[in-house]
């Protein structure tokens, strides 16, 4: 299914630091080395004794708890969650399975088609032209419905292809790693990782970050623990179509010291600008190359909390990262603050993402001690 339309980019309405506009805050996590790189984002200078995210926000103290994980998860049930190839033999196994044929032929995430509302056939838009500014820059790309990204940095390396199997079928999806105490964290779609209602977690699942032409710079990763929020577990709600997946180390280095980080945030406006990525690969696009969508977020006019964008990204899409305040942080870096979930089943113009909120708060702070 293509989405497409076009619209204006307009990076000026974002604050120059999240969280300023955030009700009670947001709780960010930068993904850099010290303090001074978030310039001055409230409490941004407080950090846990273990290396964790800052607290972030008009409620940010000089003193904070030295684990933030502890207090935010205090009293809370454990998450669903599931092991993923834990020995060194299930590890091998799986990336023995991930032959390139297999990869070539995992079809796009299982389900992308929200079809509780009838959107209607929406009236396609003129598609954006190439960048014609490509190489490495910090000023972030033009706006986009769904072109190659050409300006390299961070988010290059950090997002990637997300290969599952889950009730038998291989699929691909697309994810980011995302800073964490224990650096081996990558963000998705639920749905790419756990088959919602009734079904049960994926199985087999690879990550090739940095995923080009069918290449994988940086190796292909195993996953070792798998977790998705309640809501989609046990309602296949895309108000929470979130999960997190820890990796194994890959010649005794944790992912995010290879690749990076991108940062994270909770509780911002969807109305901000997005920068949305990831591997569509059906027509007109093939899976091969990192697309990127770009414009003013929007509400869901269904009703709900998603991020919604202009974008014609198909499946292979999902999971893949919208970030917030893109280059805020250097090139390719920002703060991811949703995932690509879901399109309306008949439209043709907007691609929507799960915003993070309490639940997807809540299941990042539980899954990375798991």
């Amino acid at each position: 299914m293509l989405l497409a339309a076009g619209v204006g980019l307009a990076p000026t309405a974002m604050p120059a630091n999240p969280a300023q506009a955030a009700p009670g805050g947001a709780i960010l996590a930068d993904g850099l080395p010290g303090p001074d790189a978030l310039g001055g984002l409230p409490g941004a200078d407080v950090r846990p004794a273990a290396g964790g995210p800052p607290i972030a926000g008009p409620d940010a103290g000089p003193v904070r708890p030295a684990d933030p994980a502890a207090e935010i998860t205090q009293g809370r049930p454990a998450p669903l969650s599931a092991p993923g190839a834990v020995t060194a033999a299930e590890q091998r196994a799986v990336e023995r399975y991930w032959t390139t044929e297999r990869r070539d032929r995992a079809f796009g995430s299982h389900t992308t088609d929200r079809a509780d509302a009838n959107a209607g056939a929406a009236a396609a838009g003129t598609p954006f032209a190439d960048d014609p500014s490509p190489g490495l820059s910090s000023t972030p790309p033009p706006p986009s419905d769904g072109t190659p990204y050409t300006r390299g940095g961070l988010v290059t390396a950090t997002t990637g292809r997300l290969f599952t199997t889950i009730g038998g079928a291989d699929f691909a999806c697309s994810a980011s790693v995302v800073t964490s105490p224990v650096r081996d964290l990558v963000v998705t779609a639920g749905h790419c990782l756990h088959g919602g209602t009734g079904a049960q977690f994926a199985q087999q699942v690879a990550f090739v970050p940095g995923y080009v032409d069918g290449t994988m710079p940086y190796g292909i990763w195993t996953a070792r623990r798998l977790t998705v929020t309640p809501g989609w577990a046990s309602g296949s709600s895309f108000d929470v179509d979130a999960g997190f997946a820890l990796f194994n180390t890959h010649g005794g280095r944790h992912i995010e010291d290879v690749v990076g980080g991108q940062g994270i945030a909770f509780g911002l406006p969807n109305t901000y600008p997005q920068y949305s990525f990831g591997y569509p690969r059906l027509l007109p696009y093939d899976g091969n190359q990192l697309i990127y969508c770009a414009g003013p977020g929007s509400a869901d006019p269904y009703g709900g909390p998603a991020i919604g964008v202009h974008c014609r990204m198909t499946a292979g899409a999902s999971g893949g990262p919208f970030i917030t305040g893109f280059g805020r942080l250097g090139p390719g870096h920002g703060w991811i603050d949703g995932v690509v979930s879901y399109a309306y089943a008949g439209s043709t113009d907007r691609l929507y993402g799960t915003h993070f909120g309490e639940a997807v708060k809540l299941l990042y702070y539980q899954s990375y001690p798991l």
